[in-house]
C-alpha cells in the first residue's frame, strides 16, 4: 500500500509536458506547400514544417487531417484541439485562432502570365517590374481567369467586380486547370503565389510571375492555435521552440526549393533580420 502512495505521489509531481496532449493539424491540399499523394508527397514547405514539429514536441500526440480548405476554416472557427500551419493571420482569423511569431516569410500573390505576353504586358509594368492591375483589369482585350469562390486579397476582388469579367473555374483542382488554360491560351492571366508557378510548369520558361504594385512585401507565415484549452499547452510549447530559431533553416531551404531562381536573390535580400 505505501509502494502504491509513492508512485501515486510520483506520478504527480510529473512535468506537464509529461502528459500528451492530442492535437489535429488542419491543412489541406495545396501543391507544393501541402502536398499528401503524388510524386512529391510529403516534400511541401509545410510538410517539412509540420515534421519538424513532430519531431521536436514528441510531449504531444500530432495528426495531420488534410480536408478543403473551407472545411478547414470552418473547424477552426467551432473550435475544438486543432492547429494550422497554413493560415495567415487576419483580423477575422483572430477571433478564433492565436498566432505564433512568424517562422518565416513567403512571396505574396502575384499576377501569372505565358511568356509570350512579355510584350503585351509592358506598358502595364512599372519601372521595378510590377503590374499596374487597374490599367490591365480595364483592358477587355486580356482575359484573366480565376477560382470560383476564392478570395484574392481586397485589390484584385475589387478589380475583378470592377472591371475585368473573367473566367471562373468551378472545381476541386481549380489551380490546375487555369495553369493548363494558360498554357492553352484559353485565359491571357490569372493569379498565383511563385511556388504555385513553378510547380505547375511544365516547362519553366513557358509561364512568367509579376510581381503586383501595392502588394509586394513579403507576407509571414505563422503557426496558429484554436483559442481553447485544450491548446494552451502546445501553442506555449511551440513559442518556446520558436526562440530557439531552428526552424528558420527547415523553412527557408523548403520553401526555396519552390521558387523561381530568378526570384530567389530579391527573396533573400528582402528577409528581415532574425532577432
Amino acid at each position: 500500500m505505501k509502494r502504491l502512495a509513492a508512485l501515486t505521489l510520483t506520478l504527480g509531481l510529473l512535468p506537464a509536458t509529461a502528459v500528451a496532449d492530442d492535437i489535429q493539424w488542419l491543412s489541406a491540399e495545396f501543391p507544393p506547400m501541402v502536398m499528401s499523394k503524388g510524386a512529391h508527397a510529403r516534400q511541401g514547405y509545410i510538410n517539412a514544417l509540420f515534421d519538424y514539429l513532430q519531431a521536436q514536441l514528441p510531449q504531444h500526440r500530432f495528426t495531420e487531417v488534410i480536408l478543403p480548405w473551407p472545411r478547414v476554416m470552418h473547424m477552426a472557427a467551432q473550435g475544438g484541439p486543432y492547429c494550422l500551419i497554413a493560415a495567415f493571420q487576419t483580423p477575422e482569423r483572430e477571433a478564433f485562432l492565436r498566432f505564433t511569431e512568424p517562422y518565416g516569410y513567403l512571396i505574396p500573390l502575384g499576377m501569372v502570365a505565358p511568356a509570350s505576353h512579355t510584350e503585351r504586358l509592358k506598358p502595364y509594368l512599372n519601372t521595378s517590374g510590377q503590374v499596374r492591375l487597374e490599367p490591365l483589369m480595364a483592358r477587355h482585350d486580356l482575359h484573366p481567369g480565376v477560382a470560383s469562390g476564392r478570395s484574392y486579397g481586397p485589390q484584385i476582388d475589387r478589380l475583378l467586380t470592377a472591371e475585368a469579367h473573367p473566367t471562373l473555374i468551378h472545381q476541386s483542382e481549380s489551380t490546375q486547370a487555369l495553369f493548363q488554360m494558360l498554357s492553352l491560351g484559353r485565359i491571357d492571366y490569372s493569379f498565383s503565389y511563385p511556388s504555385e508557378v513553378l510547380y505547375y510548369s511544365a516547362d519553366r520558361q513557358a509561364l512568367r510571375f509579376y510581381p503586383i504594385e501595392g502588394s509586394h512585401e513579403l507576407l509571414p507565415g505563422r503557426f496558429s492555435c484554436t483559442r481553447s484549452p485544450q491548446t494552451d499547452r502546445v501553442f506555449a510549447d511551440i513559442q518556446q521552440l520558436m526562440q530557439r530559431g531552428e526552424h528558420r533553416g527547415v523553412f527557408k531551404t523548403s520553401y526555396e526549393r519552390w521558387l523561381p531562381e530568378d526570384l530567389l536573390p530579391t527573396y533573400r535580400q528582402e528577409q528581415p533580420t532574425a532577432p
